[in-house]
């Protein structure tokens, strides 16, 4: 059938769908790195970012995708910045692709190759010979027009390069180093990414608390976030007891909206504090 989205998807190859030898864990890490391939099949989210999107602690990501290097499944390759600090990961997907197999899966599993709809096969063989006798076509309708060999998602596709630009300009922006010599869990490493990837992005708009913003209004906010808004975003993060079910989506919110309710918060603060000293 013919399946249309209103947003971005990614199509997963069969290969690692119905595999017998990958755990469900595998499957879904490995959707996640595919979910952010760009044009060349390569991905480079970071282990936050795939911890944060598959609802797996860090720790386990990181053990899952070196099981999935070990398997053959991926290829990691590993990035530094111009200064010569780690980045996120490139990673390229290779079970799927032509000649791929996992071990103890040495053929594809029954319904796992790609059959052309009827009315493509003869063009896919080089014959014009028509359908046998009996075989009934299935309607236009029902046929699944997204079908393809590649897994590669359909979002705007972002660079290493630019990805890599627009941290250090948020770095630079924010004080990165003063800042890192007190926040050394990684949160303040994937508050970020959240942004840079945020500002890279290539789609009209970007959604916050459930609102819709144009991206070029949500870039020019961003750009003018200091080191005061990070410490400030990062602080009410630690303080909040509540459970956060999407970090990346609340950090994301919580940085758009630093300018506005900075103020106010540290006014609070500042009135909790002396109530009842006089």
């Amino acid at each position: 059938m013919r399946i249309t989205y209103d947003t971005g998807f990614t199509q997963m190859p069969n290969t690692i769908l119905r595999s017998r030898v990958l755990k469900p864990l595998h499957k879904v890490v490995l959707g996640v790195i595919c979910s952010y391939s760009n044009d060349s099949n390569i991905a480079f989210p970071s282990y936050q970012t795939i911890a944060n999107d598959s609802g797996i602690s860090r720790r386990k990501v990181i053990d899952i995708i070196s099981e999935l290097v070990k398997l053959g499944c991926i290829r990691k390759t590993e990035r530094r910045s111009t200064k010569g600090d780690h980045t996120a990961n490139d990673y390229e997907v290779l079970i799927g692709k032509a000649g791929s197999a996992l071990p103890g899966e040495n053929s594809a599993p029954p319904g796992d190759e790609y059959n052309a709809p009827p009315d493509e096969q003869s063009s896919l063989l080089g014959s014009e010979c028509p359908a046998p006798r009996g075989e009934q076509r299935a309607p236009n309708q029902y046929i699944n027009n997204n079908i393809n060999h590649s897994f590669n998602n359909i979002n705007p596709s972002i660079t290493a390069d630019e990805i890599d630009t627009m941290t250090q300009q948020i770095k630079e922006n924010i004080d990165y180093d003063i800042l890192k010599e007190k926040y050394t869990d990684g949160m303040l490493d994937e508050l970020v990414s959240v942004m840079a990837e945020t500002i890279c992005g290539n789609f009209k708009t970007v959604r916050i608390g459930g609102n819709d913003f144009a991206r070029e209004v949500v870039k020019s906010q961003l750009l003018k976030i200091n080191s005061e808004h990070i410490e400030y975003v990062l602080d009410c993060i630690k303080k909040n007891t509540t459970k956060i079910k999407n970090i990346k989506a609340y950090m994301l919110t919580c940085i758009y909206n630093a300018p506005q309710t900075i103020s106010s918060y540290y006014t609070a603060e500042v009135n909790h504090d002396l109530y009842g000293c006089n």
